[in-house]
């Protein structure tokens, strides 16, 4: 099966953290994904140090059959799309069509996490909504392992008129197992 990255997976360091096997950047392969946007809207319960209890807000997707969103395809197997589903564990997995993925051929569909719990979807004008810096570091920090095109396009759709406003300094996940897995990932030697 392949899953579809278009956020922290997207970072090779960020996605190493949620396989067991070495992950080279080849595996994570450029694509654009039709009938999907990329929307900042995915609330995670996080604490900074100098503010607890903040509904992080995090990208997801959403449905808009007019869109496209771009990101990575990477192929999993059965045990790390266990993995990666504890670490996305407020996402509903979905199914993008293979005829839907411009960019490579793929034999199978393609799954994504998604938000659509009523309750983890940040609204304009909600309080107590940050989108976490350190989240945005981590896209734009990979960066040098695309093309211009991909870059150009990411920027747009990604971080371009943010919704909410940002705020720095480290944060955590307030949910122990998906902190471990987001900082220290599945490998006890990382």
């Amino acid at each position: 099966m392949y899953l579809f990255g278009f956020g922290s997976l997207i970072n090779i360091k960020s996605a190493q953290k949620s396989f067991k096997r070495v992950l080279k950047q080849e595996d994570l392969i450029p694509v654009t994904a039709k009938g999907v946007k990329k929307v900042w809207n995915s609330i995670e319960h996080i604490d900074f140090e100098d503010k607890k209890d903040v509904n992080g807000v995090f990208l997801n997707l959403a449905v808009d059959d007019n869109s496209s969103a771009n990101g990575v395809v990477v192929k999993v197997s059965d045990e790390e799309f266990e993995l990666l589903k504890q670490r996305e564990k407020n996402y509903s997995s979905i199914i993008i069509k293979k005829q839907n993925i411009i960019g490579c051929q793929l034999e199978d569909d393609v799954i994504a996490f998604m938000t659509t719990n009523e309750e983890k979807i940040a609204k304009k004008g909600d309080k107590n909504c940050y989108i976490p810096a350190k989240y945005i570091e981590l896209l734009t920090e990979s960066f040098s392992s695309y093309s211009k095109n991909f870059i150009e396009k990411y920027k747009e759709e990604t971080l371009e008129n943010l919704p909410f406003e940002l705020k720095h300094g480290v944060y955590k996940f307030s949910d122990p197992l998906q902190n471990k897995l987001a900082k220290e990932g599945v490998n006890e030697s990382n």
